[in-house]
């Protein structure tokens, strides 16, 4: 019998942009799926009838798990971890037992952390006796509920590897509103190996959890090769192109009032932002009115669709203002095809994005006039200048961001080598 892999998400493949990091895994399981007999693609958070969002290798089943997080759903998982622990089962018992907290707010997190955790958990657990699955690797892509539940998982499967990859919302506990991340010294001291996507997130991990530097591996998410756009001459307006999801922490209202500002200067700015979200009207709202700048809000666009369009429709600057990140996925595209960035210097994002190589970084809560003066600088650079930058893009992704390389190190973790 071959290895076989047990791949734990939240929605990939099912992932109509609700988890936009999850997009990277459309590129990453081409690569996966070529260095295992079977993959085992579980959406946790998928419901029973959702369709696949994207084409799959024929050796890789979708799985959608269904616990779907409604806010019933929620509510009833929150009202189940409080009962925690005196009616916990074992495995939940033991990981509480690890992990004392200090506030009643914390204690409730964890008692739902643990319930959800262990829903997925049970429902995993049929889904592979059901198909006769035994796994050899077991990778979360969050170091999150996932994490918890592969390590359940593999009590009944003692010879696989669990490795979890750490992002933002699973890694930065300072992000979470309460200074507390669930089961962190359980997660960390009994999974095989933890990904932090960056160097400063292996810092923090370092810093708030030391005593496993061993098991931490940065490893750099990727996308899969880009044509060089770097360079294609500039054609018409000046093109700035973001892409998130519109919601608090990503600021994209903030983009929209600086180029508001640069309207009132006459500027002629073509702007697209990808993605949509539940602040994504009023950001239209700002923009209406502008004369100079024309705005074009294409909404959630599938992951391969918009690699297309970024490989045809040159980027003259790539711009995320948002107040917390990991390493955005969404700067490597950008780079990728040779375009210079403007970030908000938070996380990760140093680690791709160089301070007057490939572009700037802002501090990380710039005020409007900040970013518009910022964006007037590139507008206003000499050709040269501004063509060394989209060289300097494309060479940081050639050199990190590749995903063919990034993922050869992670089949190396998963199969008990190193990274190397």
């Amino acid at each position: 019998m071959g290895e076989r892999l047990l791949l734990l998400a939240r929605r990939f493949p099912y992932n109509h942009g609700e988890v936009a990091a999850e997009s990277y895994l459309e590129t990453e399981i081409s690569f996966l799926s070529e260095n295992f007999e079977r993959v085992l693609a579980v959406a946790t958070e998928a419901s029973d009838g959702d369709a696949p969002t994207c084409a799959l290798p024929e050796n890789v089943e979708p799985v959608a798990l269904g616990c779907t997080p409604t806010k019933a759903h929620k509510a009833w998982l929150t009202l189940r971890g409080a009962l925690y622990p005196a009616s916990a089962p074992d495995e939940v018992r033991e990981a509480i037992a690890t992990d004392p907290v200090g506030t009643t707010k914390q204690r409730t997190f964890r008692g739902y952390f643990a319930a959800r955790a262990h829903e997925k958990y049970v429902r995993l657990m049929l889904k592979l006796r059901g198909r006769g699955f035994e796994p050899t690797s077991i990778y979360s892509f969050w170091l999150y509920d996932t994490a918890l539940a592969a390590l359940w998982v593999r009590s009944s499967y003692p010879c696989a590897r669990a490795i979890a990859r750490a992002h933002r919302y699973d890694l930065y506990r300072d992000r979470t509103g309460m200074d507390y991340l669930p089961f962190r010294e359980l997660l960390l001291a009994e999974l095989d190996t933890v990904l932090p996507c960056s160097e400063d997130g292996r810092a923090h991990i370092d810093a708030n959890w030391p005593g496993h530097s061993g098991k931490l591996h940065t490893s750099y998410l990727g996308t899969a090769d880009l044509p060089d756009l770097s360079e294609v001459p500039r054609d018409g307006a000046f093109h700035i192109v973001s892409c998130s999801r519109a919601v608090a922490v990503k600021r994209v209202g903030l983009i929209a009032d600086a180029l508001a500002a640069l309207d009132a200067e006459g500027r002629r700015v073509r702007w697209t932002h990808y993605g949509d979200g539940p602040e994504l009207a009023d950001v239209k709202e700002r923009c209406e009115g502008l004369s100079s700048v024309a705005a074009e809000f294409p909404g959630s666009v599938p992951n391969a669709e918009l690699l297309r369009v970024y490989g045809r429709d040159r980027i003259d600057l790539f711009v995320n203002v948002s107040m917390s990140e990991g390493l955005p996925i969404s700067i490597m595209e950008a780079c990728g095809v040779g375009a210079p960035v403007l970030a908000t210097g938070v996380g990760g994002t140093g680690e791709i994005v160089r301070d007057g190589d490939n572009g700037r970084l802002l501090p990380a809560d710039p005020d409007t006039g900040a970013i518009a003066s910022a964006i007037a600088r590139f507008m206003d650079m000499p050709k040269e200048d501004a063509l060394r930058m989209r060289r300097a893009s494309r060479r940081i992704w050639e050199e990190r961001f590749r995903a063919a390389e990034n993922v050869r190190q992670l089949v190396g973790l998963l199969k008990g080598g190193d990274a190397a």
